[in-house]
């Protein structure tokens, strides 16, 4: 019973939860572009491994919908900033124990969590939020200031706008924020 909007904002965080978790990330081709598989009576095949191309085929045409359109780009702005922080590509669950470090006291269904990124990471932290609620909602941030690297429908490595003390997250939607290093002092 979902509206569209909200059913993309649900791929958009569900692609969010995805890149930003440790291990290998994984998704369906197509799925960057809101591929599905309408079997023309206004139904949808769930299981189409028998299915014929005019079911599985990838439809390119729909990149012609901005709508598509703005979804392919938030992935691309996701993979980005992953292969930009090796901190969002953990190799083993104790360096994911000491860097990934989850906050207590949020709202109901909100999750956010920091990590403390490596030293070749042009930041000194991230810091994720996942917010699955059908309203917005404020969240603390630790301290500090804060580049906003993905919020709504945009992701990547620039920032977007800067927080500090706490940021309004929307609705359906996963933010990201970066903590610049802070400058190494001249050697004398």
């Amino acid at each position: 019973d979902s509206s569209v909007e909200d059913r993309i904002r649900m791929n958009n965080l569900a692609a969010a939860i995805v890149m930003t978790s440790q291990g290998v990330p994984f998704f369906q081709a197509g799925e960057e572009m809101l591929r599905s598989k309408p079997l023309g009576n206004g139904e949808f095949d769930h299981n189409s491994y028998c299915s014929p191309d005019s079911v599985n085929s990838i439809k390119w045409g729909c990149l012609a919908k901005p709508a598509y359109r703005r979804v392919r780009d938030y992935y691309k702005g996701l993979i980005a900033l992953r292969k930009t922080y090796s901190a969002l590509r953990l190799k083993t669950a104790r360096e994911v124990l000491e860097h990934v470090l989850p906050m207590e006291g949020m709202k109901p269904n909100v999750t956010a969590f920091r990590i403390r990124c490596r030293e070749e990471d042009p930041a000194e932290s991230l810091f994720v939020i996942f917010n699955p609620n059908r309203l917005e909602t404020m969240v603390p941030l630790p301290t500090g200031e804060w580049e906003i690297l993905a919020r709504d429908t945009t992701a990547g490595t620039e920032a977007l706008a800067r927080a500090k003390g706490r940021v309004e997250i929307g609705a359906i939607s996963a933010m990201v924020l970066a903590q610049k290093k802070a400058p190494k002092e001249a050697i004398k």
